[in-house]
């Protein structure tokens, strides 16, 4: 397992303080977190939004934050890095005031992104069932 590897990394103590700190600042909104370890990474999920915010990984001397929907965010913040369709990483040498002020205005644009994405599905349903309905009835 990844969280294996990471937690006897070389900057260990920085995955655990970065861990604790993403799981901290998503519970801030009442947001319930699931936190999944796997063969390749740790990641955090919520099941509000049936989706994920980010996964969290040890590297060499740092730590890389993959931001989910990281493509979606505005970067005011210009620490992401990446030019994939969905994912953004950030690089934590150490986790500073910039970097947390950096992570919780990602969480919080993520959190936005997944609301607007999951009202976008509330409402396809919404009037795909009322189209259906009204075909039903001859209208």
């Amino acid at each position: 397992m990844q969280f294996d590897k990471d937690m006897n990394s070389e900057v260990a103590e920085l995955f655990l303080d970065v861990r604790e700190f993403i799981i901290k600042e998503i519970k801030k909104s009442d947001t319930e977190i699931i936190e999944k370890q796997t063969k390749h990474l740790t990641s955090f999920y919520t099941k509000e939004f049936d989706n994920g915010f980010c996964y969290v990984k040890t590297k060499e001397n740092y730590v890389h934050i993959g931001w989910f929907k990281g493509s979606m965010i505005e970067d005011t913040h210009n620490l992401l890095e990446g030019n994939g369709k969905i994912i953004r990483g950030q690089k934590i040498k150490q986790l500073d005031k910039t970097q947390k002020n950096a992570i919780k205005y990602y969480i919080k644009q993520i959190q936005i992104i997944l609301m607007e994405h999951q009202e976008n599905k509330r409402l396809k349903k919404f009037f795909c069932c009322s189209i259906i309905q009204n075909k039903n009835k001859g209208i």
